[in-house]
């Protein structure tokens, strides 16, 4: 098993940044041809998930993002202004697992690894474990 911090920097309050070649690297690094990657954020304001990044596609998910919360009165006492994006980055998710195949990662023809930024711009870690 191996595990790796990596840190990822966004530019914008909210993106998408395809990640797949920099997980890719980790696993050629290690060597390992067949096994899992976890990919963990330590972040409670940003996500990661599987998609495609063809044009237009990033914007239409972050706007799906944002309206599947509805608009209520947020109680989240540190700032309710961004309330939402806790609550999106729950719903995407704040990890995956994926298969390792002939070094690589296991993804579909369209599919790339994508970090969601939520409440940018930061530095994002990302925990990348092999296995």
């Amino acid at each position: 098993m191996a595990v790796h911090t990596i840190r990822i920097k966004t530019d914008n309050s909210s993106q998408i940044i395809d990640i797949t070649d920099n997980v890719n690297k980790i696993i050629a690094k290690e060597k390992v041809s067949d096994g899992l990657c976890n990919i963990f954020t330590t972040h409670t304001t940003c996500a990661l998930t599987t998609g495609e990044m063809g044009e237009g596609t990033a914007q239409d998910f972050l706007e799906v993002a944002q309206k599947i919360i509805p608009n209520i009165s947020f109680r989240h006492g540190h700032d309710p202004s961004h309330a939402w994006t806790h609550m999106a980055s729950s719903l995407i998710g704040t990890s995956l697992t994926l298969p390792i195949k002939d070094g690589e990662l296991l993804l579909g023809t369209w599919q790339s690894v994508l970090l969601v930024e939520l409440d940018g711009p930061r530095e994002r870690n990302l925990v990348i474990t092999i296995v």
